[in-house]
């Protein structure tokens, strides 16, 4: 694969994740009924939606088609927002801290890759958006307060949905 099959690859599949992730928290706030839930996850949305704004871009700039999967990653992310909202707080933020999980690992991966470190704005937002990814995370890790066996057995349903959301979008 050469060099630009490679930053392709990069900005579809990333692009890929924060579509899904806007998608997700467009169920959840749709379907919740914890004001204060919701005021987070709106603040949350809002962050990611800058993180897709600049994968937006970078496509857009550099001629890059979005993955094949959008549709399916649209219905699916919305999909499961829905349902974590319905199910409640701790659903939607075991969901959080699954999905952000996989996408720290994922972007602190990407930025060792000669691809992103050449080029520098994309290696300085890719580090931003990881950081702020990260504190996500801990918000979800923070917010699940039951370790019980179902919690754990969907987080880490959601973990595998994310890393083959994430090889799907590389491939197709």
């Amino acid at each position: 694969m050469t060099k630009s099959k490679n930053y392709e690859k990069v900005i579809r599949v990333d692009h890929a994740g924060e579509f899904g992730a806007q998608k997700i928290y467009a169920g959840q706030i749709k379907f919740s009924r914890d004001k204060r839930l919701i005021k987070e996850l709106k603040s949350i949305a809002e962050q990611e939606q800058k993180h897709l704004d600049f994968f937006e871009a970078k496509m857009l700039s550099k001629r890059i088609r979005p993955t094949l999967m959008t549709p399916l990653w649209e219905i699916g992310g919305y999909t499961l927002g829905a349902i974590t909202a319905v199910l409640g707080k701790e659903y939607v933020m075991a969901c959080t801290d699954a999905v952000e999980s996989i996408i720290v690992k994922h972007y602190k991966n990407q930025m060792t890759k000669k691809e992103v470190k050449d080029d520098k704005q994309l290696l300085r937002k890719i580090k931003l958006f990881m950081e702020e990814e990260a504190e996500h995370q801990k918000s979800g890790e923070n917010n699940t307060k039951s370790n019980s066996f179902r919690i754990r057995i969907f987080k880490k349903l959601v973990q595998q949905l994310t890393l083959s959301a994430i090889k799907i979008s590389e491939k197709i």
